[in-house]
C-alpha cells in the first residue's frame, strides 16, 4: 500500500482495526500536537496533558482490534481526551488546577447523560460564581479566560498593574474553588 500520510482518516481507521501499528504512527503524527494543545488548554499542566494524551495512544496499540469508532477520528480522539480530563480531574486531590480548563471542554465530545449534567451543572455553578465577583475581578477574569489575555495585556485595559491583575485572579480562583467545593465533594 502506498504512504500512509496519503490516506484518508478513515481510511487510517480500517488500518488500525486490522492490527497495523503504522496506522497508529500515522494518526500520532497527524493529531498528537493538536491534542495536547487541547489537553493542556483545559488542564494549564504541560506535563499532565502530555500523560493523557500518552495514555490514549497506548490505548490505541492495546485495543487497536477491539476498538470501534463510531464517528469521525478526531471527535474519538478529542473525545477521549475530554474523558482524559475528567478522570484526571475525578482522581485529583489538587482541584484547582482543573477548574479553569472545566469551561473550555470540547464541542466534538460526544458525551453520555451523566457527562453532560455533569458538566452543564459546572458550567452553571461557574457562571454564577462569576456573576458574583465584584466588578473589577470579574472584568480581569473573563478578559484572562474568554478573550485569553496576558496579565499585561489587562493590565493595560484595566489601567491597573499586573500585580493588581495577579491580586484579583487568585481572588476568583478563591472563589470559584469554595463556590464549587461543595459539587467537587459529590464525586
Amino acid at each position: 500500500m502506498g504512504s500512509m500520510q496519503s490516506l484518508s482518516d478513515s481510511e487510517l481507521v480500517h488500518l488500525l482495526s486490522g492490527g497495523d501499528h503504522a496506522a497508529v504512527e500515522e494518526i500520532y503524527i497527524r493529531y498528537a500536537p493538536l491534542l495536547l494543545k487541547h489537553a493542556f488548554k483545559m488542564l494549564q499542566d504541560e506535563h499532565a496533558a502530555e500523560d493523557v494524551v500518552h495514555d490514549i495512544f497506548s490505548n490505541l496499540l492495546a485495543d487497536e482490534k477491539k476498538l470501534e469508532i463510531k464517528s469521525s477520528l478526531d471527535s474519538y480522539l478529542y473525545r477521549a481526551v475530554r474523558n482524559g480530563v475528567l478522570m484526571l480531574f475525578r482522581k485529583s486531590k489538587n482541584q484547582q488546577k482543573y477548574i479553569e480548563g472545566l469551561s473550555s471542554f470540547s464541542e466534538y465530545a460526544e458525551t453520555t447523560t451523566d457527562d453532560l449534567i455533569l458538566e452543564k451543572e459546572l458550567r452553571r455553578q461557574i457562571e454564577d460564581a462569576v456573576a458574583g465577583m465584584p466588578t473589577k475581578m470579574r472584568e480581569a477574569w473573563e478578559l484572562s479566560r474568554n478573550q485569553h489575555l496576558s496579565r499585561r495585556e489587562i493590565a493595560a485595559i484595566t489601567q491597573t498593574t499586573e500585580g493588581t491583575v495577579n491580586t484579583q485572579l487568585n481572588r476568583a480562583m478563591k472563589v470559584l474553588k469554595s463556590k464549587l467545593t461543595i459539587l467537587f465533594s459529590l464525586f
